[in-house]
């Protein structure tokens, strides 16, 4: 089922719950004091978005709205009932003023990670595989890479880096390319293209950590994600290699590790190929993890690699869930390493020098999609949302008594990644040929597009 439900409307969620979100609507949601349902957003797609969505989800779940428990509300069915009321106003939930985030008490889940590019196909398929046996809809999908379909905005809200990965120690034992801290883009295209070749004291050696630095011989064994992740997208588009098995697992002088350490040699292709992103689990349990290259996700790498995490430029060290035996390096790219300077830049996506980055997306249907975004959907995630209007930063949440702007971006940090700006204002958010449009009165205090927090782009 969802992960995080309703997290301060438990009562209220577990009713509607129990008569199958029948009072829900996932349609444009009313005008102020026309008693509108709250309603439900399904998010889906990546999973390196994953916690930090449902971290932003119950962010803006708990921002005040009407008062559901009202006389004149109608609680079983989430609506706001009859007594007129604006945003800012009194008479809202747990007796705040009615937040200007989430007037109408809409509530957003994050569905299971099924990765970026078949949450876009859950979103674009306007209900056809949203999927079609549980009874919702996606109103908007998570991605990890720009998708580019013309039916869809792109809204970019947090970065990321991508780098290498492999094994400084496995047990007890060092890795011969233990002290290999960084790779140059030129090396590691050739690696996951099987065509890395050196010369080392008259010797030549294909497919070697011995041609980056390693204090002795050993085989380059290569790992790829699985296709429909942006952690992949990501990687390959940056080294210019396309399939679930590139020529880097396949090539007759590859995975020369696999079979030396027992590996079946039929099956080094299924090995290798199509792993869950964003994890070093998997590859710990194979024969050649020793040999092992691979890569990840800096914000998923520092929070699930965070025992005895340690960064010595250009590189970290850690033991990552599900590997706490064996010791891994997140590396450096010509001698850059990923830090929040390098990967966050100067803010709205300038400055940045790390040579492998990517932002964090929020992605939902235009006005030329065959099912637009609903009204709901866009007060969350569009460029003109919760998640990216310049009005944040002064909008204050009254439980804590804190902006909703530093909540935002503490909940990106908290799970690894950087928001866009690095001083708290405002940027130039980008021009879309079908941008966001709020009409509902409800959720007119958004800002007008231009400025915010967020970079849009057409999909």
């Amino acid at each position: 089922m969802f992960r995080s439900l309703f997290s301060r409307r438990g009562a209220v969620a577990v009713a509607a719950a129990a008569v199958g979100f029948a009072g829900l609507s996932l349609a444009t949601a009313g005008t102020a004091g026309a008693a509108p349902n709250a309603s439900l957003l399904v998010g889906s797609g990546s999973q390196t978005s994953y916690a930090t969505m449902t971290t932003l989800s119950n962010l803006f779940n708990g921002a005040p709205g009407c008062d559901l428990t009202a006389s004149t509300s109608l609680p079983l069915a989430l609506n706001c009932g009859t007594t007129p009321f604006a945003a800012g106003g009194t008479g809202g939930e747990q007796g705040f003023s009615v937040s200007a985030e989430n007037p109408y008490d809409d509530f957003t889940v994050q569905a299971p990670a099924v990765g970026s590019g078949n949450g876009a196909t859950q979103l674009e398929d306007a209900g056809a595989n949203s999927p079609t046996t549980t009874g919702y809809t996606v109103a908007y999908s998570r991605a990890s890479a720009h998708k580019g379909n013309p039916t869809d905005n792109d809204v970019e809200y947090a970065t990321d880096g991508v780098s290498w990965t492999t094994f400084s120690k496995v047990g007890a034992t060092s890795t011969d390319q233990a002290k290999v801290t960084s790779i140059t883009p030129a090396n590691l295209s050739a690696i996951w293209l099987g065509t890395l070749t050196c010369s080392v004291k008259g010797v030549t050696y294909n497919m070697d950590w011995i041609c980056l630095g390693a204090k002795a011989s050993s085989p380059i064994d290569v790992y790829n994600a699985q296709t429909g992740s942006g952690t992949y997208t990501t990687w390959s588009g940056a080294l210019g290699y396309t399939g679930a098995a590139p020529a880097g697992i396949t090539c007759s002088a590859c995975e020369q590790g696999w079979v030396a350490n027992g590996g079946a040699s039929g099956t080094i292709v299924t090995a290798h190929e199509n792993l869950f992103e964003n994890q070093m689990a998997t590859i710990a349990a194979q024969p050649d993890a020793k040999d092992a290259i691979y890569f990840m996700s800096l914000g998923k790498y520092t929070t699930t690699c965070a025992t005895k995490i340690k960064y010595k430029a250009p590189a970290y060290s850690a033991e990552c869930a599900g590997a706490t035996a064996d010791v891994t390096t997140f590396g450096g790219i010509n001698g850059i390493g990923a830090t929040q300077a390098t990967v966050q830049g100067t803010g709205g996506g300038a400055g940045v020098t790390f040579p492998v980055t990517r932002g964090l997306y929020n992605l939902y249907n235009n006005s030329s999609a065959t099912v637009p975004a609903s009204q709901a959907t866009l007060n969350f995630v569009s460029e003109d949302g919760f998640l990216c209007k310049a009005s944040t930063a002064t909008d204050i949440d009254p439980q804590t008594g804190v902006d909703y702007r530093t909540e935002i971006e503490s909940a990106i940090t908290a799970n690894g990644f950087f928001p866009l700006d690095v001083s708290g204002t405002p940027f130039a958010q980008g021009t879309v040929t079908y941008p966001a449009v709020i009409t509902d009165a409800g959720y007119a205090a958004n800002d007008a597009a231009g400025s915010g927090f967020c970079l849009v782009t057409n999909g």
